[in-house]
Protein backbone atom coordinates (compact mmCIF):
# COMPACT_ATOMS: atom_id res chain seq x y z
CA UNK A 1 0.00 0.00 0.00
CA UNK A 2 1.34 3.19 -1.20
CA UNK A 3 1.25 6.60 0.08
CA UNK A 4 -1.92 7.35 -2.06
CA UNK A 5 -3.44 3.83 -1.66
CA UNK A 6 -2.98 4.94 2.51
CA UNK A 7 -4.88 7.87 2.51
CA UNK A 8 -7.63 6.83 -0.02
CA UNK A 9 -8.30 3.82 2.56
CA UNK A 10 -8.38 6.14 5.44
CA UNK A 11 -10.77 8.79 3.49
CA UNK A 12 -13.19 5.55 2.47
CA UNK A 13 -13.18 4.20 6.31
CA UNK A 14 -13.70 7.38 7.51
CA UNK A 15 -16.25 8.74 5.10
CA UNK A 16 -17.74 6.08 3.63
CA UNK A 17 -17.21 2.96 6.04
CA UNK A 18 -20.25 0.85 5.09
CA UNK A 19 -18.96 0.49 1.71
CA UNK A 20 -15.74 -0.12 2.77
CA UNK A 21 -15.61 -2.47 5.52
CA UNK A 22 -17.19 -5.40 2.89
CA UNK A 23 -14.20 -4.73 1.25
CA UNK A 24 -11.85 -4.88 4.07
CA UNK A 25 -13.18 -7.87 5.16
CA UNK A 26 -12.64 -9.79 1.52
CA UNK A 27 -9.27 -8.37 0.83
CA UNK A 28 -5.81 -10.54 1.74
CA UNK A 29 -3.70 -9.55 3.90
CA UNK A 30 -0.63 -10.60 6.54
CA UNK A 31 -0.09 -9.38 10.04
CA UNK A 32 3.30 -8.11 9.06
CA UNK A 33 1.14 -6.17 6.59
CA UNK A 34 -1.42 -4.93 8.56
CA UNK A 35 1.53 -3.58 10.38
CA UNK A 36 4.07 -1.94 8.12
CA UNK A 37 1.44 -0.55 5.40
CA UNK A 38 -1.18 0.69 8.04
CA UNK A 39 -0.78 0.43 11.36
CA UNK A 40 2.52 1.37 12.27
CA UNK A 41 2.31 4.83 10.15
CA UNK A 42 -0.74 5.71 11.82
CA UNK A 43 -0.29 4.84 15.21
CA UNK A 44 2.43 7.04 14.91
CA UNK A 45 0.39 10.43 14.41
CA UNK A 46 -0.77 10.74 17.90
CA UNK A 47 2.89 10.27 19.84
CA UNK A 48 4.45 12.69 16.89
CA UNK A 49 1.67 15.24 17.54
CA UNK A 50 1.73 15.14 21.30
CA UNK A 51 5.52 15.44 21.13
CA UNK A 52 5.11 18.52 19.36
CA UNK A 53 2.71 19.79 21.84
CA UNK A 54 4.29 18.97 25.25
CA UNK A 55 7.71 19.29 24.46
CA UNK A 56 7.85 22.20 21.40
CA UNK A 57 4.97 24.20 21.75
CA UNK A 58 3.79 23.52 25.56
CA UNK A 59 0.85 24.24 27.29
CA UNK A 60 -0.12 27.81 28.53
CA UNK A 61 -1.94 28.56 31.67
CA UNK A 62 -2.26 31.43 34.06
CA UNK A 63 0.56 33.55 31.92
CA UNK A 64 2.90 30.71 31.80
CA UNK A 65 3.87 28.16 28.90
CA UNK A 66 5.07 24.27 30.32
CA UNK A 67 6.39 22.03 28.35
CA UNK A 68 7.88 18.81 28.89
CA UNK A 69 12.16 18.23 28.49
CA UNK A 70 13.13 17.66 24.72
CA UNK A 71 14.62 13.98 25.75
CA UNK A 72 11.70 13.22 28.24
CA UNK A 73 9.19 13.95 25.39
CA UNK A 74 10.90 11.67 23.32
CA UNK A 75 11.34 8.75 25.52
CA UNK A 76 7.32 9.48 26.29
CA UNK A 77 6.52 9.37 22.27
CA UNK A 78 8.35 6.67 21.72
CA UNK A 79 7.53 4.46 24.44
CA UNK A 80 3.64 5.68 23.76
CA UNK A 81 3.89 4.55 20.26
CA UNK A 82 5.73 1.33 20.68
CA UNK A 83 3.01 0.08 23.37
CA UNK A 84 0.35 1.11 21.14
CA UNK A 85 1.18 -1.61 18.36
CA UNK A 86 0.94 -3.90 21.64
CA UNK A 87 -1.92 -2.51 22.35
CA UNK A 88 -3.49 -3.41 18.57
CA UNK A 89 -2.27 -6.82 18.91
CA UNK A 90 -3.66 -7.72 21.98
CA UNK A 91 -7.01 -6.60 21.39
CA UNK A 92 -6.58 -8.24 18.21
CA UNK A 93 -6.13 -11.59 20.26
CA UNK A 94 -9.13 -10.19 22.53
CA UNK A 95 -11.25 -9.69 19.69
CA UNK A 96 -10.31 -13.10 17.89
CA UNK A 97 -11.01 -14.93 21.34
CA UNK A 98 -14.48 -13.72 21.80
CA UNK A 99 -15.38 -14.29 18.34
CA UNK A 100 -17.02 -17.77 19.41
CA UNK A 101 -18.90 -16.05 21.99
CA UNK A 102 -20.80 -13.87 19.75
CA UNK A 103 -20.66 -16.65 17.08
CA UNK A 104 -18.34 -15.56 14.62
CA UNK A 105 -15.78 -17.05 12.96
CA UNK A 106 -12.16 -16.99 14.75
CA UNK A 107 -9.44 -15.83 12.59
CA UNK A 108 -6.21 -14.04 13.71
CA UNK A 109 -5.73 -11.99 10.58
CA UNK A 110 -9.25 -10.69 10.35
CA UNK A 111 -9.13 -10.05 14.32
CA UNK A 112 -6.40 -7.49 13.16
CA UNK A 113 -7.96 -6.10 10.16
CA UNK A 114 -10.97 -5.10 12.75
CA UNK A 115 -8.99 -3.09 15.25
CA UNK A 116 -6.80 -1.65 13.16
CA UNK A 117 -9.38 0.01 10.47
CA UNK A 118 -11.87 0.86 13.45
CA UNK A 119 -9.16 3.15 15.72
CA UNK A 120 -8.13 4.82 12.07
CA UNK A 121 -10.25 7.38 13.58
CA UNK A 122 -8.60 7.67 16.85
CA UNK A 123 -5.34 8.02 15.22
CA UNK A 124 -6.25 10.29 13.14
CA UNK A 125 -7.82 12.73 15.94
CA UNK A 126 -4.30 12.71 17.66
CA UNK A 127 -3.27 15.49 15.38
CA UNK A 128 -5.98 17.33 17.16
CA UNK A 129 -3.88 17.64 20.20
CA UNK A 130 -1.60 20.44 19.25
CA UNK A 131 -5.01 22.86 18.73
CA UNK A 132 -5.55 24.65 22.00
CA UNK A 133 -8.43 23.89 24.18
CA UNK A 134 -10.20 21.73 21.55
CA UNK A 135 -7.89 18.90 20.99
CA UNK A 136 -9.24 17.49 23.74
CA UNK A 137 -12.79 17.14 22.21
CA UNK A 138 -11.41 16.21 18.67
CA UNK A 139 -9.46 13.35 20.68
CA UNK A 140 -12.68 11.79 22.55
CA UNK A 141 -15.02 12.76 19.14
CA UNK A 142 -11.94 10.22 17.38
CA UNK A 143 -12.55 7.62 20.42
CA UNK A 144 -16.68 7.59 19.89
CA UNK A 145 -16.09 7.08 16.20
CA UNK A 146 -13.70 4.56 16.06
CA UNK A 147 -15.88 2.48 18.55
CA UNK A 148 -18.93 3.27 15.70
CA UNK A 149 -16.14 1.99 12.86
CA UNK A 150 -15.96 -1.07 15.07
CA UNK A 151 -19.43 -1.41 15.31
CA UNK A 152 -19.84 -1.40 11.74
CA UNK A 153 -17.04 -3.81 11.09
CA UNK A 154 -17.34 -7.10 13.25
CA UNK A 155 -19.97 -8.61 10.89
CA UNK A 156 -17.93 -8.38 7.76
CA UNK A 157 -14.28 -9.59 9.55
CA UNK A 158 -15.36 -11.56 12.49
CA UNK A 159 -18.62 -13.11 10.68
CA UNK A 160 -20.77 -12.55 13.57
CA UNK A 161 -24.59 -12.06 13.45
CA UNK A 162 -25.45 -8.48 13.12
CA UNK A 163 -27.50 -8.68 16.32
CA UNK A 164 -24.79 -10.18 18.08
CA UNK A 165 -22.54 -6.58 17.43
CA UNK A 166 -23.85 -4.75 20.01
CA UNK A 167 -22.56 -6.92 22.73
CA UNK A 168 -19.18 -7.52 21.08
CA UNK A 169 -18.41 -4.40 20.60
CA UNK A 170 -19.20 -3.04 24.20
CA UNK A 171 -17.32 -6.38 25.74
CA UNK A 172 -14.10 -4.89 23.23
CA UNK A 173 -14.10 -1.65 24.22
CA UNK A 174 -13.98 -1.80 27.79
CA UNK A 175 -10.93 -3.81 27.51
CA UNK A 176 -9.61 -1.78 25.01
CA UNK A 177 -10.16 1.44 27.31
CA UNK A 178 -8.77 -0.80 30.11
CA UNK A 179 -5.38 -1.20 28.29
CA UNK A 180 -5.46 2.61 27.08
CA UNK A 181 -5.52 3.10 30.92
CA UNK A 182 -2.62 0.70 31.40
CA UNK A 183 -0.15 2.64 28.53
CA UNK A 184 -0.92 6.18 30.19
CA UNK A 185 0.41 4.39 34.08
CA UNK A 186 3.11 3.44 32.29
CA UNK A 187 4.41 6.30 29.98
CA UNK A 188 3.79 8.55 32.90
CA UNK A 189 6.78 6.91 34.76
CA UNK A 190 8.79 7.42 31.83
CA UNK A 191 11.45 8.93 34.15
CA UNK A 192 11.47 5.17 35.03
CA UNK A 193 12.32 3.62 32.17
CA UNK A 194 15.52 2.35 32.98
CA UNK A 195 14.53 0.68 36.42
CA UNK A 196 11.66 -0.80 35.11
CA UNK A 197 13.46 -2.42 31.83
CA UNK A 198 16.54 -3.77 34.39
CA UNK A 199 14.58 -4.30 37.60
CA UNK A 200 11.69 -6.85 35.69
CA UNK A 201 14.12 -9.57 34.39
CA UNK A 202 15.23 -12.12 36.83
CA UNK A 203 17.12 -15.01 35.82
CA UNK A 204 16.22 -16.83 32.76
CA UNK A 205 16.07 -20.89 32.50
CA UNK A 206 17.87 -20.95 29.42
CA UNK A 207 19.49 -18.80 26.75
CA UNK A 208 16.47 -18.44 24.81
CA UNK A 209 13.61 -17.47 27.65
CA UNK A 210 13.25 -14.59 29.34
CA UNK A 211 11.82 -15.04 32.81
CA UNK A 212 10.31 -11.35 34.46
CA UNK A 213 10.08 -10.87 38.25
CA UNK A 214 6.61 -11.54 38.97
CA UNK A 215 6.61 -8.36 41.16
CA UNK A 216 7.98 -6.19 38.63
CA UNK A 217 5.82 -4.37 36.33
CA UNK A 218 6.71 -6.29 32.90
CA UNK A 219 5.97 -9.76 35.88
CA UNK A 220 2.49 -7.82 36.43
CA UNK A 221 1.50 -7.39 33.22
CA UNK A 222 2.53 -11.31 31.95
CA UNK A 223 0.25 -11.88 34.80
CA UNK A 224 -2.76 -10.15 33.04
CA UNK A 225 -1.54 -11.70 29.85
CA UNK A 226 -1.88 -15.25 31.14
CA UNK A 227 -5.36 -14.53 32.80
CA UNK A 228 -6.38 -13.17 29.36
CA UNK A 229 -5.10 -16.58 28.17
CA UNK A 230 -7.17 -18.31 30.30
CA UNK A 231 -9.78 -16.69 29.84
CA UNK A 232 -9.93 -17.42 25.88
CA UNK A 233 -9.84 -21.27 26.33
CA UNK A 234 -12.48 -20.97 28.73
CA UNK A 235 -14.80 -19.36 26.08
CA UNK A 236 -13.23 -21.62 23.57
CA UNK A 237 -14.36 -24.54 25.72
CA UNK A 238 -17.83 -23.32 25.92
CA UNK A 239 -17.85 -22.34 22.46
CA UNK A 240 -20.06 -25.22 21.93
CA UNK A 241 -22.89 -24.88 24.93
CA UNK A 242 -23.42 -21.38 23.75
CA UNK A 243 -24.18 -22.65 20.18
CA UNK A 244 -26.14 -25.11 21.95
CA UNK A 245 -28.24 -22.67 23.64
CA UNK A 246 -28.51 -20.76 20.63
CA UNK A 247 -29.93 -22.81 18.70
CA UNK A 248 -32.17 -24.06 21.04
CA UNK A 249 -33.48 -20.75 21.85
CA UNK A 250 -34.16 -19.81 17.95
CA UNK A 251 -36.29 -22.90 18.03
CA UNK A 252 -38.55 -21.61 21.06
CA UNK A 253 -38.83 -18.10 20.12
CA UNK A 254 -38.81 -18.19 16.42
CA UNK A 255 -36.65 -16.13 13.91
CA UNK A 256 -38.06 -13.16 14.72
CA UNK A 257 -37.65 -13.45 18.79
CA UNK A 258 -36.02 -11.06 20.88
CA UNK A 259 -31.93 -11.07 19.85
CA UNK A 260 -31.48 -8.63 22.62
CA UNK A 261 -31.63 -10.94 25.35
CA UNK A 262 -29.71 -13.62 23.88
CA UNK A 263 -26.91 -10.65 22.87
CA UNK A 264 -26.32 -9.42 25.70
CA UNK A 265 -26.33 -12.89 27.41
CA UNK A 266 -23.26 -13.72 25.70
CA UNK A 267 -22.03 -10.30 26.44
CA UNK A 268 -22.39 -11.07 29.86
CA UNK A 269 -20.74 -14.57 29.70
CA UNK A 270 -17.67 -12.94 27.68
CA UNK A 271 -17.22 -10.47 30.53
CA UNK A 272 -17.41 -13.53 33.30
CA UNK A 273 -14.72 -15.47 31.26
CA UNK A 274 -12.64 -12.39 31.48
CA UNK A 275 -13.06 -11.06 34.82
CA UNK A 276 -14.97 -13.96 36.76
CA UNK A 277 -13.92 -17.10 38.43
CA UNK A 278 -12.16 -19.95 37.43
CA UNK A 279 -15.54 -21.53 36.62
CA UNK A 280 -16.34 -18.61 34.27
CA UNK A 281 -19.52 -17.80 36.21
CA UNK A 282 -19.22 -13.89 37.70
CA UNK A 283 -17.96 -13.24 41.00
CA UNK A 284 -20.42 -12.63 43.21
CA UNK A 285 -20.22 -9.23 45.39
CA UNK A 286 -20.95 -9.52 49.21
CA UNK A 287 -24.54 -8.85 50.20
CA UNK A 288 -25.53 -5.09 51.17
CA UNK A 289 -26.46 -6.93 54.17
CA UNK A 290 -23.53 -8.32 55.12
CA UNK A 291 -21.55 -5.16 54.23
CA UNK A 292 -23.99 -2.48 55.98
CA UNK A 293 -24.28 -5.27 59.37
CA UNK A 294 -19.94 -4.29 59.40
CA UNK A 295 -20.51 -0.43 59.59
CA UNK A 296 -20.50 1.09 63.58
CA UNK A 297 -23.32 1.91 65.37
CA UNK A 298 -20.91 5.50 66.67
CA UNK A 299 -17.83 6.76 65.36
CA UNK A 300 -15.24 9.42 67.64
CA UNK A 301 -18.63 9.67 69.66
CA UNK A 302 -21.15 10.83 66.90
CA UNK A 303 -24.29 8.65 66.62
CA UNK A 304 -25.26 6.74 63.36
CA UNK A 305 -28.17 8.73 61.58
CA UNK A 306 -28.97 6.98 59.00
CA UNK A 307 -27.75 3.80 56.41
CA UNK A 308 -28.26 2.64 52.80
CA UNK A 309 -27.64 -0.30 50.96
CA UNK A 310 -27.42 -1.66 47.46
CA UNK A 311 -25.72 -4.07 44.96
CA UNK A 312 -25.71 -3.25 40.97
CA UNK A 313 -24.98 -6.05 38.62
CA UNK A 314 -24.36 -4.74 35.08
CA UNK A 315 -22.53 -7.04 32.21
CA UNK A 316 -21.99 -9.96 34.32
CA UNK A 317 -20.15 -7.78 36.73
CA UNK A 318 -21.74 -7.17 40.49
CA UNK A 319 -20.50 -4.20 43.14
CA UNK A 320 -22.18 -4.37 46.20
CA UNK A 321 -22.24 -0.53 48.24
CA UNK A 322 -23.29 -0.03 52.16
CA UNK A 323 -23.19 3.58 53.71
CA UNK A 324 -23.86 4.95 56.75
CA UNK A 325 -24.23 8.62 57.94
CA UNK A 326 -23.04 9.95 61.59
CA UNK A 327 -23.17 13.40 62.92
CA UNK A 328 -22.36 14.95 66.66
CA UNK A 329 -25.56 16.64 68.98
CA UNK A 330 -24.48 20.19 67.62
CA UNK A 331 -24.44 19.51 63.75
CA UNK A 332 -20.37 20.59 63.73
CA UNK A 333 -18.86 17.53 62.64
CA UNK A 334 -20.59 14.70 60.14
CA UNK A 335 -18.82 12.02 58.38
CA UNK A 336 -19.98 9.58 55.65
CA UNK A 337 -18.58 6.01 55.72
CA UNK A 338 -18.43 4.01 52.61
CA UNK A 339 -17.86 0.33 52.18
CA UNK A 340 -17.77 -0.91 48.61
CA UNK A 341 -16.82 -4.57 47.13
CA UNK A 342 -15.85 -5.04 43.74
CA UNK A 343 -14.95 -8.25 43.39
CA UNK A 344 -14.24 -8.33 39.90
CA UNK A 345 -11.33 -5.91 40.59
CA UNK A 346 -9.36 -8.46 42.07
CA UNK A 347 -9.05 -10.23 38.52
CA UNK A 348 -7.38 -7.07 37.50
CA UNK A 349 -4.78 -7.22 40.48
CA UNK A 350 -1.99 -7.23 37.45
CA UNK A 351 -3.14 -3.71 36.81
CA UNK A 352 -2.71 -2.48 40.45
CA UNK A 353 1.04 -2.49 40.88
CA UNK A 354 0.80 -1.49 37.27
CA UNK A 355 -1.36 1.63 37.67
CA UNK A 356 -0.39 2.71 41.12
CA UNK A 357 1.32 6.32 42.16
CA UNK A 358 2.84 7.43 45.41
CA UNK A 359 2.34 11.39 45.97
CA UNK A 360 2.38 13.63 48.59
CA UNK A 361 1.66 17.44 48.61
CA UNK A 362 1.66 19.90 51.65
CA UNK A 363 0.20 23.72 52.70
CA UNK A 364 0.33 25.37 55.66
CA UNK A 365 -3.61 24.54 55.70
CA UNK A 366 -3.51 20.37 54.83
CA UNK A 367 -2.32 18.10 52.67
CA UNK A 368 -3.28 14.92 50.00
CA UNK A 369 -1.25 11.86 50.05
CA UNK A 370 -1.39 8.63 47.96
CA UNK A 371 0.45 5.84 48.62
CA UNK A 372 0.57 2.20 49.11
CA UNK A 373 1.50 0.12 52.88
CA UNK A 374 1.58 -2.93 53.79
CA UNK A 375 -0.58 -4.29 50.35
CA UNK A 376 -3.21 -1.63 51.05
CA UNK A 377 -3.60 1.51 48.32
CA UNK A 378 -4.43 4.88 50.61
CA UNK A 379 -5.71 8.38 49.82
CA UNK A 380 -5.57 11.09 52.39
CA UNK A 381 -6.74 14.15 52.13
CA UNK A 382 -7.41 16.97 55.31
CA UNK A 383 -7.80 21.10 55.05
CA UNK A 384 -7.48 22.21 59.00
CA UNK A 385 -9.44 25.90 58.00
CA UNK A 386 -12.43 23.90 56.74
CA UNK A 387 -12.01 20.93 59.37
CA UNK A 388 -12.88 18.77 56.22
CA UNK A 389 -11.11 15.68 54.90
CA UNK A 390 -11.16 12.48 53.51
CA UNK A 391 -9.36 8.95 54.20
CA UNK A 392 -9.71 5.69 51.87
CA UNK A 393 -8.11 2.86 52.01
CA UNK A 394 -8.37 -0.57 49.08
CA UNK A 395 -8.36 -3.87 50.76
CA UNK A 396 -7.36 -7.08 49.07
CA UNK A 397 -8.11 -5.67 45.47
CA UNK A 398 -11.52 -5.43 45.60
CA UNK A 399 -12.89 -3.77 48.73
CA UNK A 400 -12.81 0.41 49.72
CA UNK A 401 -13.38 1.44 52.79
CA UNK A 402 -13.84 5.45 52.77
CA UNK A 403 -14.65 7.80 55.13
CA UNK A 404 -14.85 11.70 54.30
CA UNK A 405 -16.90 14.78 55.99
CA UNK A 406 -15.92 17.39 58.81
CA UNK A 407 -14.02 16.64 62.17
CA UNK A 408 -11.72 17.66 64.58
CA UNK A 409 -9.15 16.54 63.48
CA UNK A 410 -7.68 13.93 60.89
CA UNK A 411 -7.26 11.39 62.89
CA UNK A 412 -11.07 11.06 63.74
CA UNK A 413 -11.84 10.49 60.26
CA UNK A 414 -9.39 8.51 60.04
CA UNK A 415 -10.93 6.51 63.10
CA UNK A 416 -13.96 6.23 61.16
CA UNK A 417 -12.12 3.47 58.46
CA UNK A 418 -10.55 1.95 61.40
CA UNK A 419 -13.60 0.95 62.97
CA UNK A 420 -14.66 -1.59 60.26
CA UNK A 421 -12.43 -4.82 60.61
CA UNK A 422 -10.04 -4.47 57.52
CA UNK A 423 -8.10 -7.84 58.41
CA UNK A 424 -11.10 -9.90 57.90
CA UNK A 425 -12.55 -8.08 54.38
CA UNK A 426 -8.68 -8.87 53.46
CA UNK A 427 -9.41 -12.46 54.75
CA UNK A 428 -12.78 -12.66 52.27
CA UNK A 429 -10.68 -11.09 49.52
CA UNK A 430 -8.08 -13.55 49.92
CA UNK A 431 -10.68 -16.53 49.75
CA UNK A 432 -12.48 -15.30 47.04
CA UNK A 433 -8.46 -15.25 45.18
CA UNK A 434 -8.77 -18.66 46.12
CA UNK A 435 -11.00 -19.95 45.08
CA UNK A 436 -11.68 -18.20 41.92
Amino acid sequence: MNSESLIERVKSILFNPRRTWPVIGGEPATVAGLYTRYIMILAALPAIFTFIKTSLIGYSMFGATMRTGIVAGLLGALLTYALSLVMVYVVALIINALAPSFRGQKNQVQALKTIAYAYTAAWVAGIGVIIPWLGGVIGLVGGIYSIYLLYLGLTHTMKNPPEKSLGYTAVIVVITLVLSLLIGAVVAGVTGIGAMGAGAMGKSSSSSSVVFDKDSKLGQLAVFGEQMKAAGERMEAAESRNRSKDRSGAKAIGADGDSRDADMASAEAAMAALFGGKDGKPMEALEPEQLKGLLPASIAGMPRTGTSASRESAMGMQVSNASADYASEDGQRRLKLTLSDAPMMAKMGAFRGLMSSESSSETQDGFEKTYTRNGRHIEEEWNSRSGRGAYEVMVGSRFTVKAEGTAENFQQIQSAVQSIDLAKLEAVAKAGAEQH
